[in-house]
């Protein structure tokens, strides 16, 4: 859905400030790509879109009834009764509307993720998705659901919450320069790599004393 495609409606900054830019969410939406809350929201936010052009339409409507072009007689009263019931029925599925975003707004921002945790603090389901495409991955969509879903070498499936939290905190990457549907390789960041390195680190061992050369003399007994 482009911006030119989707008119202002008064929730349109609420819902931004919680899942960010609308187009996007749309284009997820159509895609697939959203978890069940966010395209909740998304699918009632549409049909709002829907209900405020038909507002938009018969308040035009009935402003150029009412613009002084035509003359006042019994069938323009009737075409400005009728526009007026329109508009008041457009204006009350408009409001209902409104109530039910409401409603899946406040759904989707409970359901909001966490922020990314630091590299060094990654959860076990992060760690083991990140692990998992240590080997490499594809993410793929299908042709004919469009349903987009990323799998390990070893054709284990990764959640697309989890994938996209890894890509926002730029832990993996993926080659958009092939198709979607022939499959775009997926492979771990530099930050990536030096996270799951990390996680992985050996314990501290103690310094080695150095193995005295042959020959050497004897080391001077310690005197308490």
């Amino acid at each position: 859905m482009t911006a030119r495609e989707s008119p202002a409606t008064a929730l349109d900054a609420a819902i931004e400030q919680v899942v960010g830019d609308l187009t996007v969410l749309h284009h997820d939406h159509l895609r697939g790509l959203l978890p069940p809350e966010r395209a909740a929201l998304a699918a009632v936010h549409r049909e709002l879109v829907t209900a405020e052009d038909a507002v938009t339409y018969h308040r035009n409507a009935l402003k150029r009834l009412s613009s002084g072009s035509y003359p006042v007689d019994t069938p323009l009263l009737d075409r400005l009764r009728r526009a007026l019931h329109d508009l008041a029925q457009a204006t009350a599925t408009r409001d209902r509307l409104q109530e039910g975003v409401g409603a899946a707004l406040e759904a989707a921002r409970a359901a909001t993720p966490a922020a990314a945790p630091a590299d060094d603090e990654l959860t076990p389901r992060d760690f083991a998705a990140l692990l998992s495409l240590a080997g490499g991955g594809t993410m793929r969509e299908h042709l004919l659901t469009h349903r987009v879903s990323v799998r390990t070498v070893q054709s284990r499936l990764i959640e697309l919450p989890v994938f996209q939290r890894l890509e926002a905190h730029g832990l993996v990457t993926w080659d958009t320069s092939r198709a979607l549907t022939v499959g775009q390789p997926v492979t771990l960041t530099e930050t990536g790599r030096t996270a799951l390195l990390g996680t992985r680190r050996p314990p501290a061992m103690a310094t080695p004393v150095p193995a005295r050369p042959a020959g050497a003399w004897p080391a001077p007994a310690r005197h308490h």
